[in-house]
């Protein structure tokens, strides 16, 4: 049951995280997926800012947290289990606190109170998404009814850290929203891939 709950948890927010985007940009002329932040869609000042931000940001966040949750159990026990679980709780946090802490017009790096817990917090997203996956990839590798996803893991990993350090970067400011996406395609294919294995698990066992 924990198992089944954690996969239509995680399918969920996938599909929110990936449906976000895509309508909110549709329903704002002029955005640009390849050189904005996501972030920007729920902006303060934006015409369906508080909406992205409710009904996009927040159920996403809620939903990564009680994937975590209900998935804990089915993998392999190990301190880097807990503290790659840990660290990739992150993603879940940034984004509920994302649908509160609204950034300012542009998600500018500097800015308003809210801008800089925006931010923040998007900062620990990536860094904790970065390392709670290379932490999960080692756990998996020594786990035989996990180790076919270890690999896997270790490619999202590399996603999310390339994403996040190729959208810092000033120089790729007209590329950002490019460098973004390939991070969250990283923290959402890997929710996706262990959503899919815990629901092909049948009779209690662990995925192989």
């Amino acid at each position: 049951m924990r198992r089944r709950s954690a996969a239509l948890c995680g399918l969920a927010a996938v599909a929110i995280a990936v449906a976000t985007p895509l309508l909110g940009g549709a329903a704002r002329p002029g955005y640009a997926h390849t050189s904005q932040f996501i972030s920007e869609l729920g902006e303060r000042g934006a015409e369906y800012g508080g909406l992205v931000s409710a009904l996009g940001f927040a159920p996403t966040g809620l939903l990564v947290l009680l994937f975590l949750a209900f998935a804990a159990p089915a993998f392999p026990r190990s301190w880097r289990t807990a503290i790659g679980l840990l660290g990739f709780a992150a993603v879940g946090v940034a984004y509920l606190v994302a649908s509160i802490a609204r950034c300012d017009a542009g998600c500018p790096s500097k800015g308003s109170t809210a801008q800089t817990v925006h931010n923040l917090f998007g900062a620990l997203e990536y860094i904790g998404a970065f390392a709670g996956l290379l932490l999960l990839a080692s756990a998996f590798a020594t786990a035989p009814a996990w180790r076919s996803l270890a690999a896997a893991t270790r490619v999202c990993a590399i996603a999310v850290g390339a994403g996040f350090a190729l959208a810092v970067v000033p120089s790729l400011a007209p590329l950002r929203g490019i460098s973004q996406r390939l991070a969250e395609a990283g923290i959402f294919l890997w929710i996706a891939l262990v959503a899919t294995a815990l629901l092909r698990t049948q009779d209690g066992r662990q995925p192989s």
